[in-house]
């Protein structure tokens, strides 16, 4: 610079306005004395500028401007200078600069190098995100001025080159943009006269969806099922999930299931299907059609093709079925009666128009009955005896034929159903929050699982048909009151008494059932205690103690199962005696009207014929009351099932429809003034406590037995909530994230972490896309590796459940490797490494030094903590001290405490 301002060379001042750009000319430098210059390219065609200006960069004080070549493949570019504000520059010929003298100093040429060099670069940074490449000058190459106007000349007229190729990529960009958005807005009018067709058309609306071929077929097979599809979170990596199917159903929040297809599969109801065709393994959509038969739905042609037995062989023989979850909200028993239900209308409809006509042409027997008695036999009407009883036969054979349609219906409905709430109520389970299976045993939450599976088979059963069966029999009311309404009167008192009774049997056996599920509950849990401690009961000798506790509640149990047996027996004796009473008591009215009738001299209150058509529809009548009152006990049992399995269908689900995908972690994680509690009455586990770990850093949390380190831990994953203060991920509030797709990018290991049965390899890639590479690195990195090539099937070897035929230390280096497979950016680890030797132990630290990860770690072995990069110590709840090991160490307080016991 200090050469530029050299008096001996002839220079010009600029005054540079807002108003008034300047051209930068070859061969020309200007030094910027004061304000601050924008640099503008444009495209000139005869001297007359061409379209709009490109801003390239800004040049402030100090700095140079150069110009460039005019001309490059037949077009012209011109640089252009325009100032924010006044501006002095100061214009000078760059030959001048250089051939002042005979001979450059090396001082100038090393600063006009410089110079030029600074210059480039700015030129370089315009084409960073861009396929466009090319070198700058390097100042140490040049040696002599010659040198350095013939690179700067050469880069000039590459640089215009390249300004020119981006100029014309960003064109073809635009107008592929302009296509595009032409395109969009195409479709945008297409959609809405799809929704306008699919009005009418619903099957239309496949045509309609936009994203992958995956996604398109998916989102047909999820429309038939009444299920919302969406797109893979952009949370979730793809490139470790097996299949991209499994990451759409993660964003949807439904569960899949892969299935063969089979013989003539097609002619059977299956339900809608995601399927592929065999050779190019194209995803398309299997829809049913009607009763029987299917259609294909190719996302790729955007149509739909008749499946028959020549296009089911395009069809891979494997496919996915989807399973609907409930509504994630709290359930009521209407919710569930609609959802159980859905996509079954033809079957109820079936159902009640069965029933319907069979109660209809039973009716018929009573009539044919009284028809026979008065007029067919006095008559001697062979004919119309020969009718009655063709008549009746096809009665007989109708109904058996009904009610077979009718049975078919009821076990469809039952089944789907069944299916339908069991696999949503596993689905809503593994939904819940953590804090909610605090509440339950394993077994007792088994028990209420179940009961969602015992009200489908007591309501899918022989009791739905019963109930309905009763229910049309009230049909028989009507004819009961044209033959005679005193007799009909005693019906109804007969039905309002086997009411009344049943109902009392029902309050009486529910009064048994409600105490007896729940010891029902009880007894599960104990069992599966027993069972899993089985091998502490041989140690202390408690098993006749075991035995003894067991027994006590199985009497209970048993005890109440007597007395509910007992009602059930007596609802059985009664109704076994009410029709033979109701009879005797209607043949002594009958008797008395007919006395009485004759008595005051009138016509005979009823015929043969009339006495024995009432006699025939008040056994049906009374059939169907004394069915629907044996049925009446079962019932009540479904209400106290549903009380069990209510707690899992009202409590909400962890993640709902408000949760906001938290994106790619980067690491930074943030408890800010956190308190909780376990109980609403209970003491604070954790007291305003903050700790912060930004991305990249090792934070070590310590403290005491009870002090609140694993509860920190639970309210980081989510297990648990705070009840005051905010986590953050990323900046981002955890109360506000899903949940899951967190978990998903951590790598955790806990005190009481499991170990399924199955091979290594399986454990420590848990279902992840990740090669035997991957892993082994991974086993490595936990100091395992050595352990697994000692045995005899290596990654293959298959482990117990829980890890029984490994050593405590092993189990804890095997999910360390598990944590670390998947490369997370956050590590959590509580008390990860407390089983591990101290040679172990360094391997896992040193491996873990490498990492640029985000890691928590809560610790008892205070020497595994020393490069933390900040040691949060919490007693009683509370932070109590911050620093790193060697500042903590030099304070008085509980760290060094614990430090002193540990070297004890």
């Amino acid at each position: 610079m200090s050469n530029l301002l050299d008096p001996d060379i002839t220079s010009s001042k600029h005054t540079l306005q807002g108003n008034n750009p300047l051209v930068l000319s070859y061969n020309a430098v200007w030094l910027v004395k004061s304000g601050t210059v924008a640099v503008f390219a444009v495209a000139t065609l005869n001297g007359v500028s061409q379209g709009g200006r490109r801003y390239l960069f800004d040049v402030e004080p100090g700095s140079v401007l150069f110009g460039i070549s005019p001309t490059v493949e037949g077009q012209s570019y011109e640089l252009i200078a325009v100032a924010y504000e006044e501006t002095q520059l100061l214009e000078v010929d760059l030959q001048q600069i250089i051939y002042q003298d005979d001979s450059v100093s090396k001082q100038t040429l090393t600063e006009i190098s410089e110079l030029v060099e600074q210059w480039t670069e700015r030129c370089i940074a315009l084409f960073h995100n861009t396929n466009i490449a090319f070198s700058s000058i390097d100042s140490t190459e040049i040696k002599t001025p010659a040198i350095l106007l013939e690179q700067l000349q050469q880069f000039q007229a590459e640089f215009l080159v390249c300004l020119h190729q981006l100029h014309q990529q960003e064109e073809e960009a635009r107008e592929v943009q302009f296509h595009h958005r032409l395109k969009l807005n195409q479709q945008a009018s297409d959609r809405s006269i799809g929704y306008l067709t699919a009005i009418f058309r619903p099957q239309a609306a496949e045509f309609l969806q936009e994203g992958t071929n995956l996604l398109v077929a998916a989102g047909s097979v999820g429309r038939a099922l009444g299920i919302d599809i969406r797109p893979p979170a952009s949370s979730e990596d793809l490139n470790r999930v097996k299949d991209p199917l499994e990451a759409i159903a993660r964003a949807s929040r439904i569960r899949t299931r892969r299935v063969i297809l089979s013989g003539m599969w097609w002619k059977f109801d299956c339900g809608p299907l995601l399927a592929y065709t065999a050779e190019t393994e194209n995803p398309i959509a299997l829809l049913p059609v009607g009763s029987n038969g299917y259609e294909i739905f190719d996302p790729e042609a955007r149509r739909r093709l008749p499946l028959n037995a020549q296009t089911a062989q395009l069809i891979s023989p494997v496919a996915f079925m989807f399973y609907r979850p409930f509504p994630e909200k709290a359930l009521k028993a209407l919710d569930i009666v609609k959802f159980a239900t859905r996509g079954r209308t033809r079957d109820i409809i079936t159902l009640v128009v069965m029933g319907v006509v069979t109660a209809l042409l039973e009716m018929l027997v009573p009539q044919a009955t009284g028809i026979l008695i008065d007029h067919a036999i006095p008559d001697a009407n062979r004919g119309l005896i020969f009718q009655i009883a063709l008549g009746l036969m096809a009665v007989a054979l109708g109904s058996i034929g009904f009610e077979l349609i009718q049975s078919i219906a009821t076990s469809r409905l039952g089944t789907f159903a069944n299916i339908e709430t069991q696999t949503a109520v596993w689905d809503r389970l593994l939904k819940l929050q953590v804090s909610f299976f605090r509440q339950y045993s394993i077994g007792d939450l088994q028990s209420r699982v179940s009961s969602i599976t015992r009200i489908n088979q007591i309501l899918s059963g022989a009791v739905l048909g019963t109930i309905f069966n009763a229910f049309f029999s009230v049909l028989n009311l009507g004819l009961l009151f044209s033959y005679s309404p005193q007799l009909t009167l005693i019906a109804v008192i007969v039905a309002v008494v086997n009411i009344i009774v049943t109902n009392i049997a029902g309050v009486l056996s529910r009064q048994k059932m409600v105490p007896m599920q729940e010891i029902q509950g009880e007894i599960f849990g104990l069992t599966v205690q027993l069972i899993g401690g089985v091998s502490k009961l041989y140690v202390s000798g408690a098993e006749e103690r075991a035995f003894a506790y067991w027994s006590k509640k199985f009497s209970q149990e048993l005890q109440l199962m007597l007395s509910t047996e007992a009602i059930e027996n007596a609802i059985t004796f009664f109704n076994s005696i009410l029709p033979g009473m109701s009879s005797i008591v209607i043949y002594f009215v009958t008797i008395s009207l007919i006395t009485q009738s004759t008595a005051q001299g009138g016509a005979v209150a009823f015929t043969t014929g009339n006495f024995l058509a009432f006699n025939a529809a008040f056994a049906t009548f009374v059939g169907g009351a004394t069915s629907f009152s044996n049925s009446i006990i079962q019932v009540s049992e479904v209400s106290v099932l549903w009380e069990r399995a209510k707690p899992i269908l009202e409590a909400p689900p962890e993640v709902d429809d408000s949760k906001t995908d938290p994106g790619r972690l980067s690491g930074g994680v943030k408890l800010d003034r956190v308190s909780f509690r376990y109980r609403a009455d209970g003491p604070l586990t954790l007291d305003k406590v903050t700790i912060e770990a930004k991305p990249g850093e090792f934070i070590a949390v310590v403290g005491p037995s009870g002090s609140g380190k694993s509860t920190t831990v639970r309210l980081l994953l989510g297990f648990e909530e705070p009840e005051e203060g905010t986590i953050y991920y990323d900046g981002q509030d955890l109360s506000g994230l899903d949940v899951a797709a967190v978990r998903r990018q951590l790598g955790v290991v806990l005190q009481n972490g499991r170990i399924s049965s199955a091979s290594i390899f399986e454990n420590i890639s848990s279902g992840a896309l990740v090669t035997m590479d991957e892993v082994w690195e991974a086993a490595k990195m936990a100091g395992f590796a050595p352990d697994i090539q000692q045995m005899p099937m290596g990654m293959h070897t298959v482990i117990s459940e829980g890890g029984t035929n490994l050593s405590g230390g092993q189990r804890q280096r095997l999910l360390i490797a598990r944590s670390l497979v998947l490369k997370p950016k956050i590590l959590i680890f509580d008390e990860a490494t407390s089983a591990l030797d101290n040679n172990t132990q360094a391997i896992v630290s040193e491996s873990l030094e490498q990492l640029n990860v985000t890691r928590i770690v809560i610790a008892h072995r205070l020497s595994t903590i020393r490069n933390a990069d900040r040691i949060y110590v919490i007693a009683a709840g509370q932070v109590m001290q911050v620093g790193n090991f060697e500042e903590l160490m030099a304070q008085k307080g509980i760290f060094i405490e614990l430090m002193s016991r540990q070297m004890v």
